[in-house]
């Protein structure tokens, strides 16, 4: 994959994309590398050629479990760091290496010109920023769900993704609650007409 193949850039004008090549940087980090803690202010937008970060809501007390809100992989878009970079506002969460990565950053000044002078790109995002954040605040605003089947489509929703390959174990693992009550949840969502389940994904209607 390279930076080109992501689809906000499918629409730019030879223009835009020769801009924001150049203004491009490779980057190549091992795993366990923390990209932004909550609170900093992004100056720069990760593209992922390789290798996953997750995006995680840190304890406020010792002994609590993080929260990961999702997992970055090559394609997808990290909805926090874009918005900070976008808005100039503190993160709302943190996000670290999981494997080692290679990428590219792109800079504020260059996205920030993308979305003034070109339609495609800004629609684009935007429309994901919109619809992202608004399932991540859901998700920061209520940590402490007890409606379970809530909190698992907030979830699902903020992965960005239509079609997401994952087990029942690793959700559990993610969210913090058992098996059994992810299986449970997810079977009420799907009679509800939210998802679709096959063996080993989940997609979102």
């Amino acid at each position: 994959m390279e930076l080109l193949d992501y689809h906000c850039f499918n629409n730019l004008s030879k223009t835009e994309k020769e801009k924001v090549l150049n203004s491009a940087k490779k980057v190549m980090l091992p795993s366990e590398q923390i990209l932004y803690y909550t609170g900093d202010i992004c100056e720069d937008v990760l593209f992922l050629k390789s290798g996953t970060v997750k995006v995680y809501i840190q304890p406020k007390e010792i002994g609590s479990e993080e929260m990961t809100l999702y997992e970055l992989q090559k394609g997808s878009q990290c909805v926090v760091n874009l918005f900070s970079t976008i808005s100039s506002s503190p993160t709302l969460a943190t996000a670290q290496t999981i494997t080692p990565i290679e990428g590219w950053i792109v800079s504020k000044d260059t996205i920030t010109w993308l979305i003034h002078n070109s339609d495609s790109f800004r629609e684009f995002k935007m429309d994901i920023v919109g619809k992202r954040m608004s399932s991540l605040i859901n998700i920061l605003s209520e940590v402490k769900f007890s409606n379970i089947e809530q909190q698992l489509l907030n979830w699902l929703y903020v992965q960005g993704l239509n079609s997401i390959k994952i087990t029942h174990d690793k959700i559990a693992s993610t969210i913090g609650v058992t098996r059994e009550t992810i299986s449970r949840n997810l079977k009420k969502l799907e009679q509800k007409g939210h998802i679709k389940l096959s063996r080993g994904m989940i997609s979102i209607n």
